[in-house]
This record gives C-alpha cells, sequence and structure tokens, in this order.
C-alpha cells in the first residue's frame, strides 16, 4: 500500500486549486528543495503577524514532507540568495511584494481588490540579485494566508493539521 500511495502523489490536487507542486522534477518547474537545500522564504517586516506565523507553519509543513527546513528571513527590496526563494507578501501591506510589481509590472489584475484572493507564479528576475523566485502574493491577510496553506495542502499536508 506504500507504494501505491507514493504513485497516487502526483494526482493529489488541492481544493478547488489549480496543482502548481510537482513530485517529479523538471527544467519548467519550481523547485522547493532540490540537492538537499530547501528554498528560503522571504517576507517583509511590515507583514501582518498572521502571515508572518503562517510563513513559519508553512516552513514547517516544507520540513515535514522533504526532512529539510527551509531559512525563513524578514528581508527587504534587496534581498540575495544563492538559492532561488519563496517570495511572499500581501498587497497594499508588504514592502517586498511591492519592490517585486515594481521591478517587473507583474500583473496582479486578478486578485487585487478581491477578497481572500491569491496568486502564486514563478518570476523571472523578481528583484535585482534575484535571477527566479515563486512569488506568493494575497490580495488581503488571508488571501496571503490561504496561499501558503494551499501550497502546504498540494504537498501533501493536510490544512486541518495543527
Amino acid at each position: 500500500s506504500i507504494l501505491l500511495g507514493s504513485s497516487l502523489l502526483q494526482y493529489v490536487l488541492a481544493i478547488g486549486q489549480e496543482s502548481c507542486v510537482s513530485f517529479k522534477s523538471s527544467s519548467s518547474s519550481f523547485a522547493v528543495v532540490s540537492n538537499k537545500k530547501a528554498a528560503p522564504i522571504f517576507l517583509s517586516e511590515d507583514e501582518w503577524p498572521g502571515v508572518q506565523r503562517t510563513a513559519f507553519d508553512f516552513a514547517s509543513d516544507i520540513e515535514k514532507v522533504t526532512g529539510i527546513s527551509p531559512a525563513l528571513s524578514n528581508v527587504t527590496s534587496t534581498a540575495k540568495s544563492s538559492t532561488s526563494p519563496i517570495l511572499v507578501g500581501t498587497l497594499g501591506r508588504s514592502s517586498l511584494i511591492s519592490a517585486v510589481l515594481n521591478h517587473t509590472n507583474l500583473d496582479v489584475s486578478s486578485v487585487n481588490g478581491t477578497w481572500e484572493a491569491f496568486m502564486v507564479k514563478e518570476v523571472k528576475n523578481p528583484l535585482p540579485g534575484l535571477s527566479n523566485a515563486l512569488v506568493i502574493i494575497g490580495a488581503d491577510k488571508r488571501g496571503t494566508i490561504f496561499g501558503m496553506y494551499d501550497l502546504s495542502e498540494q504537498i501533501g499536508v493536510s490544512p486541518w493539521y495543527w
């Protein structure tokens, strides 16, 4: 049954969300963990406290699934990393996400002004010094929180786990 369960992981989808997680490596996917190193998670210090707390849960969920703990850091628009990071933030609140939007002209019209919405997108050159990042942007704090918990669910952690 373990073999069957692991073979079905590739078909697991989060409730109501398009899957953005794969357990197979490819050149067109973002690696949350690669070569025994996790992508660091970056937020700005001005982010909502609840989003900061959820980022801790998100990092813990990645460790539960992979055995590798990602670094979790408060950063500014001058963030640098040798590994492609995960950038998390709320529109209108996070100075980090504002810097990404100013640097990339990323289209956030699908979530802007929408209650509890989020988007997850791999972005090339999101900030000076970063060649690539997975960006989780919430329209409001709940949207940002839901975005992280959605990814946790897609990697196999129940949203009901506390």
